[in-house]
């Protein structure tokens, strides 16, 4: 085998053989290397043969057999699908509104410039796609709140009131956006609140979370949602007054007892609401509805995970589940759905609670005067055994890890432990995983910071438990990301 052929493999794979490192020397990734990470990458390596064979897979994700789901554009800008279509192909543009503009492609087989940022359908002959016309650039802080504005950033799990049972919550963060916005603060950053694992209590960092798509339910306040009188009916009900009242005194949080306390009143929570009579069920079924596949993904992963243990009672990757449990789809997940219906709506039930608390911080923060309100913190990945990789599997890379290299800050490079997108897995499925990602990060906040934002062009990409300097860069669809994330 030749290192021409592998350099050739890994560079249609989006990878860069040639790099230059944080003491400004070039490197050069070694073929093992390559041929490790081209493996986890679904590209067998090894022959001759396996890079024809692989060059032909590739070749084949990429050309989506023949048009792609979505296409992206600049505003102002003439979209080029000579690649695609012939010139002078009669096309009909539908806009989000239902207004329909018909016309013709010019000479170039160019789509005219679209003036309205959003997302069009696009029909031309049998082929329907999806067009994302994006803004320039994203609105600037100056632009929302002018060039005075100023903000604080907090800990959600830091940020302490009375009674909040050892763990900040969305009741104490609405209390801060008030207080702040009296005192001038136009915006209030805080840690990320993704979805953790509700069996796997000993996990709780943030930036190693279960899904990006829905939220942590530790941080839920079910007092401001569902009111105080039903809170205090239900910790009494649990016998947990007085853990509560321990893990408030604690100068450290103790994350595995708040957990399994906090899951203890949510469920008694939700066994009193179930009971029915209650006013709010009808905002909770709507919730629930409008939270549609990815919402019910989620919960049905949490419920299986917490029963899918191995022989000795713990939780596994849900790559070591029976065959039949590792498809979102399949029937046999939609039994178990059918059979524990109580246990996965209960799960839709912590993130209703999550999702109502921050809505009401954001709210909270507008009304009292913020121009920008709460910054939500998306993590650079997930953790590949979580939902979003079980549930989102053709646009994730659960056999690689997102980390770094050797640099000033560790001669020894990271490891990270977390997932990242796959490149042609977005492409092929219309970046679905990517917007509906950026959709839940932006639905109750004025801002995002994005950790790491380098993973919009790049990513160091290493074998799961690999040691990090076995690593690559791998390359993504830079500009496309960008334009998704304007509009």
């Amino acid at each position: 085998m030749s290192d021409e052929s592998l350099i050739r493999l890994a560079e249609a794979a989006g990878l860069s053989i040639d790099w230059v490192d944080a003491d400004n020397r070039e490197q050069r990734v070694e073929p093992a290397v390559l041929r490790d990470v081209l493996t986890c990458l679904g590209l067998a390596a090894e022959t001759d043969a396996d890079i024809e064979a692989s060059l032909e897979i590739l070749a084949h994700k990429n050309n989506h057999g023949g048009v792609p789901p979505l296409l992206t554009c600049d505003q102002h800008a003439a979209l080029d699908l000579s690649a695609y279509f012939p010139a002078t192909s009669r096309f009909e543009l539908q806009a989000e509104d239902g207004g329909v503009q018909k016309g013709t492609l010019d000479n170039q087989a160019r789509l005219p410039a679209i003036d309205t940022p959003g997302y069009y359908r696009l029909t031309i002959d049998k082929y329907q796609l999806t067009v994302a016309i994006a803004p320039l650039s994203c609105p600037t802080v100056a632009e929302i709140a002018g060039a005075d504005a100023w903000g604080l950033t907090v800990q959600l799990y830091g940020l302490r009131r009375a009674d909040d049972g050892g763990l900040g919550d969305t009741q104490a963060l609405e209390a801060l956006v008030s207080n702040a916005a009296a005192h001038g603060a136009d915006a209030l950053g805080i840690s990320p609140v993704h979805a953790m694992f509700g069996a796997h209590i000993d996990q709780y960092s943030p930036y190693s979370p279960s899904s990006r798509l829905f939220f942590n339910v530790l941080h839920a306040a079910p007092g401001s949602i569902l009111g105080e009188r039903p809170l205090r009916q239900a910790i009494e009900t649990c016998g947990l007054g007085e853990e509560l009242k321990r893990l408030e005194r604690l100068e450290l949080i103790d994350w595995p007892a708040v957990a399994q306390s906090r899951h203890r009143l949510l469920r008694q929570l939700f066994d009193d609401f179930g009971k029915g009579g209650n006013a709010l069920q009808v905002d909770f079924d709507s919730f629930r509805a409008s939270g549609g596949e990815a919402l019910e993904n989620h919960c049905r992963f949490e419920a299986l995970h917490t029963h899918l243990r191995d022989a000795d009672g713990h939780t596994q990757h849900w790559n070591d589940w029976p065959s039949e449990y590792r498809d979102p789809s399949s029937p046999a997940v939609e039994a178990f759905a059918r059979e524990h219906a109580d246990e996965v709506s209960y799960h839709a039930f912590g993130q209703w609670l999550m999702a109502r608390g921050l809505e009401r911080a954001q709210v909270a923060a507008r009304s009292a005067g913020m121009r920008i309100g709460l910054i939500s913190d998306l993590a650079v990945g997930a953790d590949g055994g979580g939902s979003q990789a079980w549930s989102r599997q053709a646009e994730l890379l659960a056999s690689l890890s997102v980390g770094a290299p050797p640099d000033i800050m560790n001669r020894d490079g990271q490891n990270w432990g977390i997932s990242a997108f796959s490149p042609w897995g977005l492409r092929q499925n219309g970046f679905r995983a990517y917007i509906e990602m950026l959709r839940a990060n932006l639905a109750h906040a004025g801002g995002m910071r994005i950790d790491h934002v380098l993973g919009l062009k790049r990513l160091w990409v290493v074998p799961a438990g690999a040691d990090p300097k076995r690593g690559v860069y791998l390359n993504f669809p830079f500009d496309d990301m960008l334009r998704l994330l304007c509009l």
